[in-house]
């Protein structure tokens, strides 16, 4: 019983593995960087990875996070995922690889503002920016960690008028796009004097969440607010102009919300923003795991939920999303402690037909048989687990079960 000793452990262990990254950035992330050929300069990154046991389980392949403005709001994003995702056995949220993008010294305008403003020398980067994402840090973090193939990129301000420019102008690049309080006013709004154009595209299987911060003054209606020509008032009104646009252009596909934040301004709303924004992105991620250890729901009901629901997923984020191979393994081993064999039974197999190159899949299903009693399908899956890796303990379980029966 020594895996599902193990996945117990996966949980309670995070704490101790995030200790040991080396160099530590914080105490749940680790330091990267990438230099740029086409910014001219070294780019930090900072990265979250999940926690994960490979020396049982298969590697699993996350979503991730591109997170502009990263030394802002890296540490509050981790938390909130991890939480969403992970704690307690909480699903609102897959677990996904965080990429905080921090930005380098002078250079935010630089990097985050799609049109050069003669008002902010230097400004106007955006779009070598944008060439930076996509043919260097996207490329360099699919090589180097288990990405899945559905990305979002969030941005707060001028952060998330990069983000809806991105979508406008390089919508293949991600999956959603999270854009909190963003600065359309940016240079006499020009951005929103092309997007009507660029609303006209397709943007199928691309979502986008807008937040919007309460910055008018006090007492404006909306009518009020876009004659009134205030900082706050402007910055609100040219967001609004752009839900109208999207209002306008139904046909092209794009799935996408917005909320207004009476409660928050424009420096408090990244929070709220990313929360609702998550939750907007992956509206079927949860799953009612209470059931894996309710007696009162038959195995075969609940593998009907588990295999619809995965289904449903891989077809909303267009790859085969697979359930934890662990969490699988955990409540397989549970069951089988509880003599739930028929519950049991379907965990195991639901790992093999998820994972048939693991060898823990098959390792756990011999175990299964053992415990029924069932010497020879015990030989049959544990011989299948060492022809896919070898593994002495399971050769040991072999050969004692084989001089048992032999004596």
């Amino acid at each position: 019983m020594k895996k599902l000793f193990a996945s117990c452990l996966l949980l309670c262990s995070y704490t101790g593995l995030m200790a040991q990254m080396q160099p530590s950035l914080v105490p749940f992330g680790q330091t990267d960087s990438i230099y740029s050929d086409i910014l001219k300069e070294n780019r930090p990154l900072w990265v979250y990875t999940p926690p994960a046991d490979t020396s049982y389980f298969t590697k699993p392949a996350y979503p991730v996070v591109y997170l502009l403005d990263g030394d802002f709001h890296f540490a509050s994003l981790q938390s909130m995922i991890l939480q969403l995702s992970t704690v307690n056995g909480n699903t609102a949220l897959p677990r996904m690889i965080i990429v905080g993008i921090p930005n380098t010294r002078g250079n935010r305008t630089r990097d985050l503002t799609p049109t050069r403003d003669s008002l902010y020398p230097g400004s106007g980067g955006g779009e070598a920016f944008t060439g930076f994402l996509g043919k260097e840090l996207i490329p360099y973090i699919d090589k180097k960690y288990a990405t899945a193939p559905y990305r979002v990129l969030i941005g707060h301000s001028l952060g998330g008028l990069m983000v809806v420019n991105t979508l406008l102008h390089h919508p293949g690049l991600f999956n959603g796009y999270i854009a909190i309080d963003p600065s359309f006013s940016w240079n006499n709004k020009q951005m929103l004097s092309q997007a009507g154009t660029q609303l006209q595209s397709s943007f199928k299987n691309k979502s986008l969440y807008l937040a919007v911060a309460h910055t008018m003054k006090p007492g404006l209606d909306t009518i009020q607010l876009r004659k009134d020509n205030s900082q706050g008032s402007v910055h609100t009104s040219a967001i609004l102009t752009f839900t109208d646009l999207l209002r306008k252009f139904t046909g092209n596909r794009l799935r996408w919300s917005y909320k207004y934040y009476e409660d928050d301004d424009h420096n408090s709303i990244p929070f709220a923003g990313e929360y609702d924004g998550l939750r907007f992105l992956f509206p079927h991620h949860r799953f009612p795991t209470y059931l894996y250890t309710d007696n009162t729901c038959p195995a075969d009901s609940l593998e009907a939920l588990i295999t619809t629901h995965f289904k449903t997923l891989s077809e909303e984020m267009g790859y085969q999303v697979r359930p934890y191979e662990a969490t699988l393994n955990e409540f397989g081993y549970y069951n089988l402690q509880q003599k739930n064999y028929a519950k049991a039974e379907m965990f195991f197999r639901l790992n093999i037909r998820y994972f048939p190159e693991s060898f823990n899949t098959y390792d756990s299903m011999g175990d299964y048989y053992l415990e029924r009693k069932d010497t020879a399908q015990a030989n049959i899956f544990w011989k299948k687990a060492l022809a896919t890796r070898f593994s002495k303990e399971i050769k040991e379980k072999i050969d004692k079960v084989n001089n048992k029966v032999s004596h």
